[in-house]
């Protein structure tokens, strides 16, 4: 084998052979924002992906953020309703953010401060 082959065999054998896509930085923008007491929370869409900052309620909502977005995969699987369970919350003046998992996805259903957080949610998952 040559010198300047090596290079491209090694190259295609540490990325080629593994499975995992390296996650993108991309730009996502301003879609909404809802104020409730003490926060707000802005919404923002990039790529067709949905994502949610949280805020102090007299904060602007930047209009656009940077966020992480892994690859999807070729396939895209069906949707289908699970069921996500209460891994933690945050009280930040009359509201709370309930924080959840279902099968490694994470949810954040905001509620009033002095409500309890469910312990388990519905959810749509892919």
């Amino acid at each position: 084998m040559t010198i300047w082959k090596a290079p491209l065999v090694l190259a295609v054998l540490a990325f080629g052979s593994t499975g995992a896509l390296a996650a993108q930085t991309v730009t996502a923008f301003k879609t909404g924002e809802v104020t409730t007491g003490m926060t707000k929370q802005c919404f923002y869409d990039a790529l067709g992906n949905a994502y949610t900052r949280t805020i102090g309620s007299i904060e602007l909502c930047p209009l656009s953020i940077q966020v992480q977005m892994r690859p999807t995969p070729v396939a895209q699987p069906e949707m289908r309703t699970v069921t996500a369970f209460k891994t933690g919350e945050h009280t930040t003046g009359m509201t709370k953010q309930c924080f959840y998992d279902a099968l490694g996805s994470e949810y954040t259903r905001t509620i009033g401060s002095v409500d309890l957080c469910p312990l388990s949610i519905e959810v749509t998952h892919r």
